[in-house]
């Protein structure tokens, strides 16, 4: 018996939710779907898809960190990996992305799916991702054996 059902949401740090939510509704067609101040707590929900939302606070005087850590160096919660819808979205989400210059656009095979970095207007490091369909995690590659498939 499943117990969950997903993650609901993940919570970041922003120097302004409304310009991280504005780069998340154009780029992934997400939505902006709370907007609150209390005191000086200003909240933003963006939903990305698939029960999943991005919970965006912003507090003046908090100090946000910025990007360019390496991977795993990043602090407890490194990065987060959007599902594309297709490998059609995959490969519109890529295209976006380098246009907006979040995105190098190297994509690497790791197995059952292929993977993408971007860099949210925070600094964020996350990634895209596509599940090869009829496969599963079961036959993830060791990082030695993930393939280059494409870079511009």
């Amino acid at each position: 018996m499943n117990l969950l059902t997903g993650i609901n949401h993940t919570a970041l740090l922003s120097a302004d939710v409304g310009r991280l939510a504005a780069f998340y509704v154009r780029v992934f067609g997400a939505r902006a779907v709370l907007d609150m101040t209390e005191g000086d707590l200003r909240i933003m929900l963006i939903d990305v898809g698939g029960g999943a939302t991005l919970a965006a606070f912003q507090r003046e005087g908090t100090e946000v960190p910025r990007g360019g850590l390496p991977e795993f160096a990043r602090g407890r919660h490194d990065h987060v990996a959007l599902n594309a819808a297709d490998e059609q979205a995959f490969r519109e989400l890529r295209r976006r992305l380098v246009a907006e210059g979040a995105s190098d656009g190297v994509i690497t095979d790791v197995g059952p799916a292929q993977q993408f970095g971007f860099t949210d207007p925070d600094g964020w490091e996350s990634e895209v991702l596509w599940m090869k369909p009829g496969d599963s995690w079961v036959s993830h590659l060791p990082p030695a054996e993930w393939l280059l498939v494409e870079a511009d």
